[in-house]
Order: C-alpha cells, then structure tokens, then sequence
C-alpha cells in the first residue's frame, strides 16, 4: 500500500479540468506518520493558552502572541481583555541569566500575584509592585512535588523519604524509606481515583501522606538491556491472589515537627481510598475498602493522634464498590459534606453531616455525576460535570442525548431541579469562578473542534471568546457516523464507523474492527473525531472501513452496565463484539470475508480472545501488551472483577488465553514492550510458549525499553507495523 497518498473527492472528477487542478492543489496529504506523531501537535484543535480563573475573581487570564510576543491577558467576565505582562517585561523583572524562552505555566494566589517554577526555582511575581521575587529552590532529584494552598511550602519525595521545604529551609518528615518502603507516591496501583500520595490540609500547615509497606510482596524481574551485560530491574508486583503490600496514612504538623498514623486496624488486605482533610484540619476522612472490594466503611479520625472516631456511612455490593472520589465539603457549612456513590446504579451526589447522617439525595436518574464544579454567589446551587441520558428530568432533554455526551448541569439544592447551562448537544467542561458568578465552558462535537463560551451562573450566554479553526481543514476525510446496536440483555451499545471520503456504497470494502472493551474506558464520545486516534481516518482513506463497538463492562453507563461482566472477563464483552461483528457483516458494503481485528492492553485480550472463538472470521489480527492470563495481572484490578483464582477457577480457566491457544487458526501478531509493567512480559511469552507447544504458528514482535505502550517517536514505527501486518494480509483494499 503506498504511504503517501494525495486524496481527493470523488465528486471532483465532474468538474472542469480547471476546477480539478484547483481542487488538487487545494487537498492536502495525509501521512500515517503525520496522523500519529502529529496529532496533539498540528492536528490538535487550538486553545486558549493557559486559560483559568483568577484566585477570588470574575476575571480570566490566558497568554495570547502580541506582535510575536507572548503576553499575559486578562479579562473580566463582562468586558475586554488588557494586555497586562508581556514575556520581556517579565523576564525584566527576573533580572537574571537565564531568561524564559516562552510563558512559564501560572498559578494564581490573588487578583494580583501569581507564582511560576522555571527549572528548580519558583517565583513569586507581584503585578502592583511590577517585581518578580525567588521564593525558593527545589532540590534537582525532587519529586512527587505538591504545593499547600497559598504555595510557600512544597512537599517533594527525594531518597525515598518526605522532605517540605519552607522559605525558612528544608524539613525532613520521613526517615525509614529506602526499598520496599515507598512514601508520598501514589498506591493501590492509582486503582481508586487517586493519582497522588501527599495531601495538604486547607490551611497549609499539615501533610498526610501515604506509606506503603511492600516488603512482603514478590519481587518481579524486568530486563534492561541499555546495560552490558543486561541488567535486571526488580519491581514489586501483587498479582492476583497473592501477598499484597500494606498501606498506612500518616500524618505531620509542622507547628509540632510530629507524625502520627491514622488507627486504621491492620494494614493487611485492605484499600484506603478517599483521602481527605476536614476544613478546620482537625480530622481526616478515608474510606476503608476490604480486598474482596465489596464492603466500604467511610471513616473519621483525629489529626493530631490518628485514634479513630466514628464510621459516617458504610456500603457494599454483591460485585464490588469502588470509592473513586473524596468528600466534598460545603463552602458555606463545614458539617456538610457531598458523598459521591454508585449505590443506586448510577453514580450521584448525597449530602451528609459529619454526624454520619443522610440528609438529601442531591441528583438521580440514568446519568452519572463526574465532577462537582461548585456553588453559585447564592450558595443555593450546585454546578456538576456529568453524562447525559434520555431519562433525565428536564423539559429540554430529548433522546438524542446519551452517555456520549457530557453537559454542565445546574441543581437547585433546595427543590432539586436541574437544568443544562448549555443543551447543545456534544461535549462540554465548565470551570466556575471562585465568586460562583460565572463558568466557562468549552465545547466539543463531532462537527465542532473547539469553543469556549463565557456565561452567568444562571445559563445566560455572555460571549463566545475562542472558536478554534478545524486543523484537519484541506484534508479530504470523512466524518464519523456515531450509531448504536441492541446487545447483550437488550443494552444499547454506541458504535463508531470511519470510512473513506469518497465512500461508495456500491463497493466492498474491507474491515477493520479496533476494540478496547475493558472497565474505566470509552472508545466513542460526541468530541472532535469521536474519539478516534488520527491514524483511524489515515486508515480509512486507504479503503478500509474502522469499525469500533463500547460493550459492556465500558465506562460512563452506570453500575449494571459495568457489573455484568464480573467474574468472567471477555464473556459479555465477546458476546457484545459478535453481535456487532454480526451486524456489520450484513451491511451491504463490507466484505465479510476480508476482516481484521485489533486492540492494545484488554484491548489486546479481547482480540486474542474474539480469533480464538472464531477462527476463520479474521484475516489478520493484531494484540498489542495482552494480558493472557489473569492470574498474574495486579492484584487491585483483577480482584475487582474476577475475585481471586481461588474463589473463581472456572472465570480464571475461561479467561485464560495460554490454555486456549490450540485454538488459533488465523494470521496473529502479538507485540509487547520488553519492560512493561502493567501487562507484564510474561504474558504473551506464555501464550507463544503454549503456541509452540501446541505447533501454532504465529507473529511476535517486541519493543526493547518500552513500558506498556509505545510512545513517542516510535509510536510511528508501531502504527506502521500494526497497520502493514494488516494490509498485507487483506490485499489490495480498495479491489473488489
């Protein structure tokens, strides 16, 4: 197939040949190595440069080119931007060597001092005084870096061990860590919604931080092979059913230079999800999970001993309950706090006080909550980010709304109404500003790359201050056709077509299905190219038609959804793939008998797992880092929805993909990075090892250095790689 290809549309070639030579030079050339390497780059659709509230106002700031000059802007909510501190100015004010090549990223603190790290030095800059100020320097090796609220502290991991660095020196919080104890780092595997481990109290002046204990826990061998001799790397990896490390919180106050751990039993076996201080920094609140995954207790305990005080709320689930938020408190009354829960289904808000009791359910229906963005100036109202679904209460609501789409809700808190701050259909993100009198939405669709909208907290529209061009503008590509298919149990299921821009239903044209199919992912969205990756539309244009189908098990569809593949992954999802598969085979311009299958991580899995169970349906398939057997991925993620290999062999037996490799009849290649942590090596070593001995033949590729996936500039080299092995095997796409 030729990798360079000057694509035109078919209407073209009724007009003069004038108008053609027009036309030609107007298309411009897609390569595979410009849709993959480019496409958060120049194929990106362009924002507002740092756009953001300022601390305690109405006004926006972002950094726009003045004259070639980056300037930072600012602009009230109702009015026009000002020029404020352009880049030389402010390199001025540094007053030293090194200047800045571009505008450093900002935090605000008030409507008049911002603070930026250039390297290992952070400044404080103060618009009034027009002076820029070194607050401190960070240590090179730092990291985990996390700032307390008014940024003149900043809390780091350097040696293993907690260090806060104050404007008056370094202070040490931690002194045992080194291997084996892992302090202010993410744990659980980042399985809970918390990607940190270092967490400051409202007032700055208390750290809680997580210690992980994972001595217990099996060393795993990863080869490095930039060494001569190869060297060998040890991680600790639990796999399912196997010894897991122990984790504690703790807890230090820099007025007493004194840690205290939080009383919560026995670190063995048990999850503490949902970190979080209380407003006075008085007390911390963690949600204690059990392995199996199926009972939460949702605790308070004294800052200052970490005794335990009281259990607010407990929940539990036949399947499993997963705590993926913190509490979040009420502004205007410190003994109320939001509980995020998917105990009804679907995921929403409930309003406690910190006596442990229920005092309102805040939102409902067969929609999810995503994100609370706060209380409007009254305090009467809520704004949340959530899904959209037909059986929302709202007089605007219609069923062309769906999972696919997300909206900026408003609920009145009092008499529980709700309603869209913008009901175009597609994706939104608002951002509220801290006086709770106006939000910020940017939007998305299919048909729309990117806008951003200014609005009254009331939903009135003040001005739309940024429409992004199409990047993608000149390029003969067609848009996404988003539909939806009954599947198992009578779901609706949202699917994804790509096909050429001069698509013929006339033709045959072969298929490509790409599936990820697993939990905490969804492959189709109403954004910019549907959530497609760029090398898809690349794809499509050399005659193929990309076909993607969100089984169950994905994410956004609530509980029930999510819950039906538990205990047996790849048995619901399968029979989602195949009625999809079934569908698409029907359509009179695919040619069934010229089809292809890829997917990377469960997506690899799943692809393994779908040319097993029918042989003879693919051409050619393609698994990137699959995992083949459950029993050794991580113990927080398969617990979760298989239980353990000892509570649940005949799931285990049946996802396993080593012992079903005696099945494989069509052309397969496996790729793995030779360092990947996630999906271990070992994986896919063990199904070509059950391949060999069962005398099946197939493909194996490897990644030396790579982790999981393939970033950066050998992402080309994969993508190239994936999409030849299929070209191949196909023939000549666009024949009949």
């Amino acid at each position: 197939m030729a990798r360079l290809i000057l694509l035109y549309a078919l209407s073209l070639l009724t007009l003069s040949t004038f108008n053609v030579h027009e036309a030609l030079a107007q298309t411009k050339e897609l390569t595979l190595k410009d849709a993959v390497l480019k496409r958060f780059s120049a194929f990106y659709p362009e924002r507002m440069n740092q756009l953001q509230w300022v601390s305690g106002t109405s006004t926006l700031s972002y950094v726009e080119e003045q004259k070639d000059v980056q300037t930072l802007m600012l602009r009230p909510a109702e009015g026009k931007a000002k020029a404020t501190l352009s880049l030389p100015t402010l390199n001025e004010w540094i007053g030293e060597e090194t200047s800045l090549g571009s505008f450093p990223s900002i935090s605000w603190m008030n409507a008049s001092n911002f603070q930026f790290q250039h390297q290992e030095d952070v400044y404080s800059i103060d618009l009034k005084k027009k002076t820029a100020k070194k607050v401190f320097s960070l240590p090179e090796d730092a990291e985990e870096l996390s700032f307390n609220p008014d940024r003149s502290m900043c809390a780091y991991v350097k040696e293993h061990n907690i260090y806060i660095l104050t404007r008056a020196g370094e202070v040490r919080v931690t002194e045992d860590g080194g291997p084996g104890i892992v302090y202010g780092k993410a744990v659980h595997r980042n399985e809970f919604g918390i990607n940190k481990g270092l967490f400051w109290s409202n007032d700055g002046q208390k750290l809680a931080f997580y210690r992980m204990d994972e001595q217990m826990v099996e060393a795993y061998p990863l080869v490095e092979i930039n060494t001569q001799p190869a060297s060998v790397r040890e991680i600790k990896y639990p796999m399912a059913g196997r010894t897991s490390h122990h984790v504690t919180l703790g807890s230090f106050d820099l007025s007493t230079k004194k840690t205290v751990y939080m009383h919560t039993g026995s670190p063995e076996d048990q999850y503490l999800c949902s970190v979080t201080w209380s407003p006075d920094a008085s007390a911390i609140y963690i949600a204690l999970l059990n392995r199996d995954q199926n009972h939460l207790a949702l605790n308070r305990y004294s800052a200052a001993t970490g005794a335990f005080e009281k259990t607010l709320l407990e929940e539990s689930d036949p399947a499993y309950v997963e705590p993926e938020h913190p509490l979040w408190f009420m502004p205007n009354d410190p003994t109320k706090f939001i509980w995020m829960s998917e105990r009804d289904h679907f995921q929403h808000m409930y309003l406690y006080n910190t006596d442990g009791t229920q005092l309102k359910i805040l939102s409902g229906g067969l929609w999810e909550v995503h994100e609370i963005l706060g209380l409007d100036a009254t305090q009467k109202f809520i704004y949340v980010r959530g899904t959209g679904e037909p059986s929302i209460t709202s007089r605007t609501y219609d069923d062309e709304r769906n999972a696919l789409q997300r909206y900026t809700y408003v609920i009145d808190l009092e008499r529980g109404g709700i309603n869209f701050i913008n009901s175009r259909k597609g994706t939104h993100m608002g951002s509220l500003s801290d006086d709770g009198k106006y939000i910020v939405e940017h939007f998305t669709s299919i048909d729309t790359p990117w806008e951003t909208a200014i609005y009254t907290s009331q939903g009135s529209r003040i001005e739309t201050i940024h429409t992004a061009k199409d990047p993608l503008d000149g390029y003969a590509l067609a848009k996404p056709e988003i539909g939806h298919i009954s599947g198992g149990n009578a779901e609706r299921l949202y699917t994804r077509l790509i096909k050429p821009h001069d698509f013929d239903a006339n033709k045959k044209y072969p298929l490509l299905i790409y599936l990820y199919g697993g939990p905490h992912a969804q492959m189709i969205t109403d954004t910019y190219l549907a959530g497609a990756p760029m090398w898809m539309y690349w794809m499509a244009e050399q005659g193929y038609i990309v076909a993607t189908v969100d089984n169950r098990g994905s994410a956004n569809r609530g509980i029930d959804f999510e819950q039906s593949t538990f205990r047996n992954l790849g048995k619901e999802e399968m029979f989602d793939q195949k009625m999809f598969l079934d569908y698409l085979v029907t359509l009179p311009y695919v040619d069934a008998s010229r089809m292809a299958i890829h997917g990377w991580s469960f997506g690899g899995f799943m692809t393994i797992n779908m040319m097993l169970a029918y042989p003879g349906y693919f051409k050619a398939g393609v698994a990137g880092g699959p995992v083949c057997d459950w029993s050794m991925y991580e113990v927080m993620y398969t617990e979760r929805y298989m239980d353990t290999p000892e509570a649940n062999p005949e799931g285990y037996s049946a996802a396993n993909l080593v012992q079903h490799a005696d099945q494989l009849k069509d052309d397969l290649l496996v790729i793995h990075g030779t360092i990947d942590d996630v999906v271990l090596w070992q994986h896919s070593q063990s199904f070509v090892k059950a391949c060999v001995d069962n005398e099946v033949q197939l493909d194996y590729f490897l990644y030396p250095g790579h982790p999981h996936n393939v970033r950066g500039k050998d992402r080309y080299h994969l993508m190239e790689k994936v999409l030849n092995y299929i070209d191949d095997r196909i023939g000549d796409p666009k024949s009949e």
